[in-house]
């Protein structure tokens, strides 16, 4: 867990993990440098339950913090788990994962992720979130999006240490970077069902978009204000890790076609390269098409 100036909504994060009904796991809390009452409630929960611990460190962004405690998680165990720090977990949240990710093979990379609940700010739910996905996860559609919001996903060992070999110089998020390297590597499975109260209040970092109408506000945002962002991460992906020939080929056509207008059209018209749903992929086309994306 990363937490910054999060003491409001602290507390019933912590108790939602707490209560798992699956109870073999250690707690690793990062504080990116707040400035509230954060810093006093993570000492009193570590000081009563040894399954907690936490560290304080220098504000980086939720970004960096996260792949700090990359960095600094304990490999001896199995699987790990991002969390937020103003939301709540159902009590089966970890144990529907592991039971959904049990058949496969752990030797290979492994990555989880679901849906969510999204509330307002007082828990009460406002919809499960617009992700209908139809099409399978994969590399082409983790180059153009990322399906895998970080406070559902469980993740293997295999892929810890493929996210430790190399820090990418830059990510959008980091949770698009696990599906990345998952997608590329191993294997992702998205789970429909929804195993967290995903609270949206006014000081989200990323929010959920809850309507059509959200989505197509924040696409057309991207219009105007993206300066390259999937280009920039595509190319630190490239710098991190040697990929297979059929992989690097969708990720070469992706970085060329920043800056040629053929390019742009063929990746358009690449089966492989797609976002998930209609309406979505409708906004996008029309976005990299010119140029802007």
């Amino acid at each position: 867990m990363s937490t910054y100036n999060g003491a409001k909504y602290l507390k019933d994060q912590i108790d939602s993990i707490l209560q798992q009904d699956y109870s073999d796991f250690q707690l690793l809390i990062r504080d990116d440098g707040s400035t509230d009452g954060t810093p006093r409630v993570l000492s009193t929960y570590a000081d009563q339950n040894t399954r907690i611990s936490y560290i304080t460190e220098q504000n980086a962004g939720v970004v960096i913090s996260f792949f700090e405690l990359i960095k600094k998680a304990d490999d001896s165990n199995e699987w790990f788990a991002f969390s937020d720090q103003d939301d709540v977990w159902l009590s089966c949240k970890i144990s529907k994962a592991l039971e959904l990710m049990s058949g496969y093979d752990s030797s290979v990379p492994l990555l989880y992720c679901s849906n969510k609940i999204v509330t307002d700010e007082q828990l009460n739910p406002v919809s499960q979130e617009i992700k209908e996905y139809v099409r399978q996860p994969s590399f082409g559609n983790a180059l153009v999006q990322n399906i895998c919001t970080g406070c559902t996903c469980l993740f293997n060992r295999e892929l810890l240490k493929l996210l430790r070999k190399q820090m990418p110089q830059y990510v959008i998020m980091h949770d698009w970077w696990l599906y990345l390297t998952a997608s590329c590597f191993g294997i992702v499975v998205y789970d429909c069902n929804s195993y967290i109260l995903y609270r949206q209040h006014e000081h989200n970092v990323w929010g959920a978009k809850r309507t059509y109408l959200e989505l197509f506000k924040y696409r057309i945002g991207q219009l105007f204000c993206s300066r390259g962002l999937i280009y920039e991460q595509a190319k630190s992906f490239d710098a991190c890790f040697h990929i297979d020939k059929e992989k690097r080929l969708l990720l070469e056509l992706l970085i060329q076609s920043q800056h040629s207008l053929w390019k742009r059209f063929k990746l358009l018209i690449n089966p492989y390269i797609y976002r998930q749903k209609k309406s979505d992929s409708l906004i996008y086309r029309f976005v990299q098409l010119i140029g802007k994306l």
